[in-house]
């Protein structure tokens, strides 16, 4: 589980840690649920087509399933306060070794410390691309790594009735994984994933998650 900072998206987790299912097996017959729910049959190719190791290193990949991402997500949302720690469940993580350096490709989500009125203030905050009135997309480099991020106005039952846009859900796509990739090709699947976990949750308010970014993200 990684914590990230405001301006790296700071995407808010879960108090509970994700528990990666990754091994050694062959990726056909190894895979977590969470990637293949997350990304999709699509998604999971792409990676695979595009994943930048030198020789055959084995890919690895797991994460936790949509099912335990709610109930993590559900747990977080009642405990947010001023002074609550945000975490990130991870639904996918898809790891590689080349040469010993390891390089992987992760997707998180979870309730986000930034509101999603959230501005940027210099360039060195990202770029932030509007979707429609429940989606935003934001995208920054941090420590060398493009951090792909989405913001999705989720009104979860029983929370406050400004919940949606104080503590949206919030996703991150980080890559060292894969080469010749856009940052459309990313938001595209990190897309798929909010779409996901949205239908997970249960969005009381149903925000419209489209299945491709827009023009301006190439």
């Amino acid at each position: 589980m990684t914590r990230f900072s405001a301006i790296s998206l700071a995407v808010a987790a879960l108090v509970l840690t994700a528990t990666s299912c990754a091994s050694g097996d062959d990726t056909s017959t190894s895979a977590a649920d969470g990637c293949k729910e997350a990304l999709g049959d699509s998604g999971v190719d792409w990676v695979e087509s595009h994943t930048d190791v030198a020789g055959s290193g084995e890919l690895d990949r797991g994460g936790v399933d949509l099912e335990e991402a709610r109930a993590q997500h559900y747990k977080q949302v009642e405990s947010v306060g001023s002074d609550a720690s945000h975490w990130s469940s991870e639904l996918c993580t898809m790891t590689a070794f080349d040469a010993g350096k390891k390089k992987e490709l992760k997707v998180e989500f979870g309730p986000s410390s930034l509101p999603f009125d959230f501005q940027v203030k210099g360039a060195e905050d990202g770029t932030v691309t509007p979707v429609n009135s429940d989606v935003k997309l934001h995208q920054v480099e941090d420590l060398g790594v493009v951090q792909y991020g989405v913001y999705v106005k989720c009104k979860i039952p029983g929370t406050s009735p400004d919940q949606e846009t104080e503590t949206p859900l919030a996703g991150v796509m980080a890559d060292t994984l894969t080469s010749g990739t856009s940052a459309r090709d990313h938001m595209k699947y990190l897309l798929h994933a909010a779409r996901a976990m949205a239908d997970a949750l249960d969005c009381q308010n149903k925000p419209t998650i489209p299945a491709e970014p827009p023009a301006a993200v190439q």
